[in-house]
């Protein structure tokens, strides 16, 4: 369906003004509290005497993939404190060279390191040299000499996510370009250049587009393909994936930085990709006020998918995308759920995903609404139309602030989320404990002693049967919304 702009923004200001009125989000700190409980389990672990040193990039550590169905520790936030890293070494240029050097002007650090909770990155104007085998940046020609140390991954509060994400020198100096000790440019670009890598927890498909997919697309958009990828640490498998979203936003081949062993020369290089939270945008930051729902649109339109906002067709029942999984967190009795939504009205579709995006991607278009337990297959809200509805089936354990991955995303992607936290009878976890286990009374207790805890607990043993009795009016109210979602564009286009 081609979606009018106006009638686009005047179904989004529906369903904003719903999920105002009628959402379950919880206060951010709240939430945030309940998630320091996990951190600062993980931090007490992780500033060990054995931690490594920042100077490490684990590189001859074997590569262990992240389980694609479960999230990884949520240790991204804000930890109890972030050190400031000491200031580079400087050098002031010469009085020769700076006679002979272009007109200075006010320098800053080449890198930020404080300023944000997620990510350190750095930035480089000028005569600009990046050697892929050697993991350098430098910028020549310098009013002064500094050198940093950047893994440029968002997730640098994260030792487990940080351990295989290879470290890249960044540095200026006085030398003036054409000197004997600076080497000479094997290949000069006339454009841009973004250096990022794709290792961290990118095994996992929430972290793909929370990590890379969707910080590139918020750094690299404005560009209009007029950009170079770099790319650290680069997994040919990863990017084969998610090829189609990279030559959305690059109309260059990206370069495997390691296996380059020469000297490319850009006028700017950022290491590094702009993040402003998990799964989010905030569109007051972003370059040209981009937003959650200009990334939808924008991944619906890189997979070619043709519905933007969820209209059902004449006649036809909405769909409901019901996402399986195989092994934790299923849905016991699936078959029941299946029979509850299409006795509502849903025309109701089963699926577990598969490893390829595509196919799921043109899934995910054709339905009105998807359902599914707390877990990375929800990712794939991305791609419904605008004016959908998510369903978010949170487990057992006090695992709200788990849930908040989806919860404002979905909302920001312009689709109704409604959330439904079930209650121990409807946990598997009730076969396997008795009643008075700590599991059930002291769900915080078990998230204090760390994220492998709960984890292993809530996440990894726990299946879900749902009481249809109390599921069925959420059911109800996720139907009624796209009807309302017909009646309001029928009315829009009367007028």
């Amino acid at each position: 369906m081609a979606v009018a702009p106006a009638l686009a923004a005047s179904l989004l200001l529906l369903v904003r003004t719903q999920s105002a009125a009628n959402g379950t989000q919880e206060e951010q700190g709240v939430l945030e509290d309940q998630e320091l409980l996990v951190q600062d389990a993980i931090a007490a672990a992780a500033n060990s005497p054995n931690k490594s040193s920042s100077s490490s990039n684990g590189g001859s550590q074997p590569v262990v993939q992240s389980d694609p169905a479960t999230l990884p520790a949520p240790v991204q936030q804000t930890p109890p404190s972030i050190p400031v890293p000491e200031a580079p070494k400087q050098e002031e240029a010469s009085s020769e060279e700076v006679a002979t050097a272009a007109p200075r002007r006010e320098w800053k650090p080449l890198c930020d390191m404080t300023s944000n909770r997620r990510i350190d990155w750095c930035e480089l104007d000028g005569d600009v040299r990046v050697h892929g085998a050697r993991g350098t940046v430098t910028l020549v020609g310098a009013p002064r000499a500094e050198e940093w140390r950047v893994r440029p991954y968002p997730r640098k509060v994260d030792p487990n996510a940080m351990r295989h994400v290879t470290n890249i020198t960044v540095r200026s100096t006085t030398t003036l370009p054409g000197a004997a000790e600076e080497e000479e440019c094997a290949i000069k670009h006339s454009v841009p250049a973004l250096l990022f890598s794709d290792r961290g927890y990118t095994g996992n498909y929430f972290h793909a587009y929370t990590d890379v997919i969707l910080p590139l697309f918020l750094t690299a958009k404005r560009y209009g393909g007029e950009v170079q990828f770099l790319v650290s640490d680069m997994q040919m498998w990863w990017v084969g994936k998610f090829l189609p979203v990279f030559k959305s936003l690059s109309n260059y081949d990206l370069v495997d930085l390691a296996a380059d062993n020469r000297t490319r020369c850009f006028q700017h290089v950022q290491v590094g990709l702009t993040c402003h939270a998990d799964f989010s945008i905030d569109p007051l930051r972003a370059p040209n006020g981009y937003s959650m729902v200009d990334f939808t649109r924008h991944m619906r339109g890189v997979y070619g998918l043709p519905r933007g906002l969820a209209v059902p067709a004449a006649g036809a029942r909405p769909r409901l995308l019901l996402i399986a999984r195989a092994s934790t967190r299923r849905f016991v009795n699936a078959d029941e759920i299946v029979r509850a939504a299409q006795k509502v009205g849903f025309e109701v579709v089963v699926s577990e995903g598969t490893h390829e995006v595509a196919p799921f991607a043109e899934l995910a278009n054709t339905c009105d609404a998807m359902l599914g337990v707390h877990g990375a297959g929800l990712t794939n809200m991305v791609f419904l139309p605008t004016g959908g509805v998510v369903i978010q089936v949170v487990p057992l354990g006090g695992l709200e602030f788990v849930a908040g991955y989806f919860r404002t995303p979905s909302r920001d992607m312009g689709l109704r989320y409604l959330e439904y936290r079930i209650a121990p009878a409807e946990s598997t976890l009730t076969e396997q404990y008795p009643s008075d286990h700590p599991i059930f009374t002291d769900p915080d207790g078990v998230k204090s002693k760390g994220w492998d805890s709960l984890k292993q607990v809530y996440l990894d043993k726990q299946d879900v049967r749902l009481d249809l009795k109390r599921f069925r009016p959420l059911l109800k109210k996720a139907i009624a919304h796209i009807r309302a979602n017909k009646l309001h564009v029928c009315s829009s286009l009367a007028d």
